[in-house]
């Protein structure tokens, strides 16, 4: 027989195993996934400002923006950048935080690239990853992707486009399935948010009332035509 020793490897070799395993991620490894995901982009962003932190061009800008905007010069801020809700936020928060701005601007694509991998790993739950495996799997892409990870450093607003875009887009997915208005409601919010950011936004805004008249009544649509609507949308 094996030894004492043996055993604990063995055991613990199966448990890692089943971590990667093809049956369904319950709610509870689900949790547990999206909390270290959370707390891993935590720890990757202040990682990546410490080794990194100058001020990129763009935040920069931000930054002068936000401090035109604090002293009321509208024309000095729109000439300056001429979708100036990032440098809103970035003013709006400082003055509730008492933080710098680019502490701010830190503080705040730190938190909206975490939004970003959550809904990333529900998104694709919703869209047919309901494995562990999966699970795992789209949670490690979300971790290491290099479009993610290159710009943690940096003060930029597509970090909050992007969270805003995946939240409207797992708001869409679950409407497939329950169409509750709830999820309606964040479809839009999600989208209108998204267009606050970046102007492509506008885009998936407009088209929000076909993307619902498509889905809407049609519980459990594929993902694939899903999907397929959303891109033909946009």
């Amino acid at each position: 027989g094996m030894s004492a020793q043996q055993q604990y490897g063995w055991y613990w070799f199966e448990k890692i195993l089943n971590l990667f395993s093809e049956q369904p991620a319950e709610r509870g490894f689900l949790l547990g996934v999206l909390v270290v995901c959370g707390i891993a982009s935590v720890v990757l962003s202040g990682w990546c400002i410490y080794i990194d932190d100058v001020i990129n061009n763009d935040g920069v800008e931000y930054i002068r923006t936000a401090e035109r905007l604090a002293v009321a010069d509208w024309t000095g801020a729109l000439s300056a950048y001429k979708w100036p809700f990032f440098p809103f936020l970035i003013l709006l928060s400082s003055k509730i935080l008492s933080l710098s701005y680019s502490t701010t601007g830190y503080l705040l694509n730190t938190i909206f690239f975490t939004i970003t991998i959550v809904f990333f790993v529900l998104t694709v739950r919703e869209f047919g990853g309901y494995s562990r495996r999966l699970t795992l799997l789209a949670a490690t892409v979300a971790l290491v992707h290099p479009a993610f990870n290159e710009y943690r450093a940096f003060i930029i607003r597509d970090s909050g486009y992007l969270a805003s875009l995946l939240v409207a887009m797992y708001c869409l997915a679950r409407v497939g399935k329950v169409d509750f208005l709830k999820y309606r409601a964040g479809v839009v919010a999600g989208f209108a948010v998204a267009s606050l950011f970046r102007v492509e936004g506008f885009v998936f805004l407009l088209f929000t009332p076909l993307l619902l008249a498509v889905i809407r009544g049609q519980h459990n649509v594929s993902p694939g035509r899903m999907l397929l609507t959303v891109v033909v949308s946009a």
